[in-house]
């Protein structure tokens, strides 16, 4: 009963963390910050994640499985059948729905600590690498694609997702965003063909 409590315990100061940083920003969320929207004392917080570190480390997880359901439409439509619509699976990977499983401003924030933090780093290596890992596991399910090389194919193809992706998060003409969304789209269909 302990391990669910506890289980149950960090899971939402983990959720009351991302909520606080996706509304004041990561720099601006202390642990004691924290406590209070949770209604807690911080001491509490720090049982369960002696420092910060350790709880932005947790955040990357949480921010992980979010991301991962960007794949649930397409693992759905592998299992009505044995192979995903093109169209079907670029949309998803260019959908704006990255947008609702996780807020840029937290993603992007955490993403800046690799640069300082070699304990971050190794996260979010982690996280690119299951990310990636899979859509690998995607692809191999697909009976088109048997002969392709699907762990190349999905570093491929998330090269130029990721890098779209920062791209068109600093365009703000919606026309323009739209062109250049046509662009990436028709590199993946071009790397789905080859």
């Amino acid at each position: 009963m302990t391990t669910k409590i506890s289980i149950d315990r960090k899971k939402e100061i983990i959720e009351g963390f991302y909520e606080l940083a996706k509304e004041n920003g990561l720099e601006n969320t202390s642990i004691a910050k924290i406590g209070k929207h949770l209604g807690m004392p911080p001491s509490l917080i720090m049982h369960y994640f002696p420092t910060k570190e350790i709880l932005i480390s947790h955040l990357i997880s949480f921010i992980l499985e979010r991301l991962l359901k960007i794949y649930t439409p397409i693992i759905k439509e592998l299992r009505v059948q044995n192979y995903t619509d093109p169209h079907t699976f670029v949309d998803r990977m260019f959908s704006r729905d990255w947008n609702l499983l996780i807020d840029d401003g937290v993603f992007y924030s955490c993403f800046s600590l690799i640069f300082r933090n070699d304990r971050i780093k190794k996260e979010y290596r982690n996280l690119h690498l299951k990310l990636r890992e899979n859509l690998k596991e995607i692809l191999d399910q697909d009976e088109k694609l048997k002969l392709k090389n699907t762990a190349l194919l999905s570093e491929q193809i998330f090269v130029v997702v990721e890098g779209a992706y920062y791209y068109l998060s600093m365009i703000d003409d919606e026309e323009l965003y739209e062109e250049k969304v046509i662009i990436f789209k028709n590199q993946v269909y071009d790397l789905l063909k080859s």
